[in-house]
């Protein structure tokens, strides 16, 4: 059975294994978990010695209110599914714990805020920050020495790569391709708020970023790339486009693109009221 713990409790269980006797794997989640956290669990399974994850639904990331209330919330069924995957670890800090009252600090971004500007940083303000504050704490609390993020977030694995860089902490961050629905649609907590015809609609999403991904493979250039996605993505019915567009897969930036080796397809879309994002990299 799975073991969950406050980060007091953590110390002790941590303090069994040395740094340089063991290899610690750490999933940082905000629960509500699906088959895409649970295939990174496995991948830090393979390759670690201990696996540790984390259920600490982050206030400084939500930007909207209405979308920190209703984020799903089912911890016995995440305790079930991680006592499957044989976690050793569940660490489920309370509010006081990552942010002790009147401690309102916060990681300094500044050599690397050029990868939270745009997309995701310029549709959800301060959510980068919030995600860099939460798992500096998180990690100085767990000791790891591999972190694993999905690359559903590509731009918050690259800002949180730059983070354990700038901060440095002493580990590797390891990201894992996005795992898929038979219909493409990006595995999700947010997919739990669709209903059955929601989640056929929103899979209109992969398919206009495969469209624009096969543009560009063709040779079609940026320009036609994004169109071709756009339109397949503007001619499905109930869903609605935030954004579309092709960035640098290492600095982000949607004006200097470089060259399509380098390109990355992202989008930003509304199902039911739902937001969900999702990308391709156009050389996988």
């Amino acid at each position: 059975m799975v073991k969950s713990i406050n980060s007091r409790d953590y110390n002790k269980w941590r303090s069994q294994f040395p740094q340089e006797n063991s290899s610690i794997g750490f999933v940082p989640t905000m629960g509500a978990l699906h088959q895409g956290h649970l295939y990174l669990v496995q991948q830090a399974k393979r390759q670690c010695s201990q696996v540790v994850i984390s259920i600490f639904v982050n206030p400084r990331q939500f930007n909207d209110t209405n979308d920190l209330e209703n984020y799903p919330v089912q911890l016995e069924e995440d305790f079930a599914l991680l006592s499957k995957e044989g976690v050793d670890i569940v660490l489920v800090p309370s509010i006081q714990e990552i942010y002790p009252p009147n401690d309102t600090t916060s990681v300094d971004m500044t050599s690397y805020a050029h990868l939270a500007q745009g997309l995701e940083g310029d549709h959800r303000p301060g959510h980068f920050q919030g995600v860099v504050d939460v798992v500096s704490r998180l990690l100085t609390i767990v000791k790891p020495h591999k972190l694993y993020l999905g690359k559903k977030d590509y731009q918050q694995l690259n800002v949180l790569k730059a983070m354990v860089k700038k901060e440095k902490f002493a580990l590797d961050v390891i990201g894992v391709p996005t795992q898929r629905a038979s219909s493409g649609l990006a595995l999700s907590s947010r997919n739990a708020l669709l209903s059955e015809e929601g989640r056929v609609r929103a899979s209109n999403i992969y398919e206009a970023l495969q469209c624009a991904k096969a543009s560009a493979l063709h040779g079609e250039g940026l320009d036609m790339a994004c169109a071709k996605g756009k339109a397949f993505l503007q001619a499905a019915e109930g869903v609605t486009e935030e954004y579309f567009l092709i960035a640098n897969r290492h600095t982000m930036s949607i004006n200097e693109v470089g060259n399509p080796e380098e390109w990355v397809v992202f989008c930003a879309a509304h199902v039911e009221g739902v937001r969900l994002i999702d990308n391709v990299e156009v050389f996988d």
